[in-house]
């Protein structure tokens, strides 16, 4: 998005990508690939988390990232305390599961410069209240609305970032809480809009997305824990409420 810093001079917010293997190193090339076709100009930061040192691999365009391995794997959390101390405005950042093609990229980083004070997405959950009960409804995708919660890939900024770190103090979390499956909970409340999903068309996922050992969302606990988080930023205020409907 541009915005204006003086009468007649327009400065356009800074981007970056942000790609991390934490599991799935066979998918960071062909993520990487799709991310330069799509930004051509864009700088790319590969955090290398996994136990498998990235490196050895041949099929990653090592010229067009910017690489940093871990010592320890945080998991997808990570990459909320590295956003917010980049010097970047804006950040698309992609799960190593998920396979968004060049015009999908394209276009999420579009609506993030039309609107960069909310979540963007492609996929996600919505928080609904029925009867007195509270439950999450989950693998929302291919629809333009608002949600609760995004998936699998981001649209965000610097500030969102900064603040979804601010909203785990409020809650309570001594530091930041990138092992606890609920990383992309605190980011997608970090704004006073709720998150919006687009349908950006079908999304390929890796086959190991679905698997037990694997797949983050296949942890025991997993769906208690995330309402549990979702019920303290409801008492806050902090996160988007629904009523049950039908999503065509």
């Amino acid at each position: 998005m541009d915005s204006r810093s003086a009468p007649g001079h327009i400065v356009r917010m800074s981007l970056a990508v942000i790609i991390q293997n934490y599991r799935r190193p066979q998918n960071i090339g062909r993520i990487v690939s799709a991310a330069r076709e799509a930004l051509p100009d864009t700088d790319i930061f590969l955090l290398d988390q996994a136990d498998e040192d990235l490196r050895v691999r041949d099929d990653i365009a090592w010229s067009e990232v910017w690489f940093q391995r871990a010592e320890v794997n945080r998991g997808a959390g990570a990459r909320v305390p590295i956003t917010a101390s980049l010097p970047f405005d804006l950040y698309i950042a992609i799960d190593d599961d998920t396979f968004l093609t060049p015009p999908q990229i394209r276009r999420l980083v579009e609506l993030l410069e039309a609107e960069p004070d909310r979540v963007h997405g492609i996929w996600g959950q919505r928080l609904e209240l029925d009867d007195g009960r509270l439950s999450i409804r989950s693998d929302i995708t291919q629809v333009d609305a608002p949600l609760s919660v995004i998936n699998l890939a981001y649209a965000y900024s610097r500030e969102q970032a900064a603040a979804a770190m601010a909203l785990a103090t409020r809650l309570g979390f001594p530091a930041w809480p990138d092992l606890d499956p609920i990383d992309d909970v605190l980011l997608s409340c970090a704004s006073l809009k709720p998150p919006l999903c687009h349908n950006l068309g079908p999304t390929e996922h890796c086959p190991t997305s679905v698997m037990p050992g694997i797949a983050t969302w296949k942890l025991a606990d997993f769906s208690e824990r995330r309402l549990e988080i979702a019920q303290k930023l409801l008492a806050i205020g902090s996160i988007a409420l629904f009523s049950p409907m039908v999503i065509t």
